[in-house]
């Protein structure tokens, strides 16, 4: 994550304690049926492939937050980071990352002080991919978090989420391997090294599983402070 980013996140962490400090009660006006916050975060995403070495990127989110009928929620954000990966796809490659994430909440057991939350949404590069499920930009995120209330309007959040790739992601991914296959193949019948198959089954298949793509080991852990209106 760099020098950079821990700095970040540790000021991020002193503002929230120097809020929590300040005189007041401890509500961010969760007590109201409707209500909505913006804020902003710092944190990383770890995520790889099968046969790939996990990468750990830097990200700066900002967010809004809108919340309603005490259990429900929705929550929109924009990663900062001047990143070309986040907006345009590259097909070779898997897509974690997302410039933007739409996330739907839901608020189990509501409290004035502390809320745990459960939240599944989608990530995009572009604007017009958050309308579809299966863009080259899109991937998929399920986790949870918790609110913490400092005081009438500060709340310190943190989440957990773990990423998935998007079905056009994945299907150039697996489309990719079936002609890395199919080449190594071709190759070794013409060297003489193996013989020419004579059904599907005798050409070998990687040993790749769903599990290799929708694993929690792929995450986005973030700590953001908001602002509650």
């Amino acid at each position: 994550m760099g020098y950079r980013g821990i700095t970040r996140i540790a000021s991020v962490a002193l503002c929230a304690a120097v809020i929590g400090l300040a005189p007041g009660s401890s509500r961010a006006d969760n007590d109201s049926i409707l209500t909505i916050g913006v804020g902003a975060g710092v944190g990383y995403r770890h995520a790889s492939g099968p046969g790939e070495i996990a990468a750990m990127e830097f990200v700066n989110q900002a967010n809004v937050r809108l919340k309603m009928l005490w259990v429900l929620g929705v929550d929109f954000s924009v990663d900062l980071t001047k990143d070309t990966k986040l907006t345009e796809a590259d097909a070779s490659t898997l897509h974690y990352g997302a410039k933007m994430r739409a996330t739907a909440l839901f608020y189990p057991i509501p409290t004035s002080v502390f809320e745990l939350y459960l939240g599944a949404g989608l990530g995009a590069g572009k604007t017009e991919e958050l309308f579809s499920l299966t863009s080259p930009g899109n991937s998929y995120h399920i986790g949870g978090g918790f609110e913490v209330h400092l005081n009438d309007h500060f709340t310190i959040d943190a989440s957990f989420y773990m990423v998935v790739p998007g079905y056009a992601s994945l299907r150039n991914h697996v489309e990719q391997l079936a002609y890395q296959i199919a080449d190594q193949t071709a190759q070794d019948v013409a060297n003489g090294t193996t013989p020419a198959p004579t059904s599907v089954s005798d050409i070998p298949l990687p040993d790749i599983t769903v599990g290799d793509y929708i694993t929690p080991t792929n995450y986005e852990l973030m700590i953001r402070i908001f602002l509650f209106l």
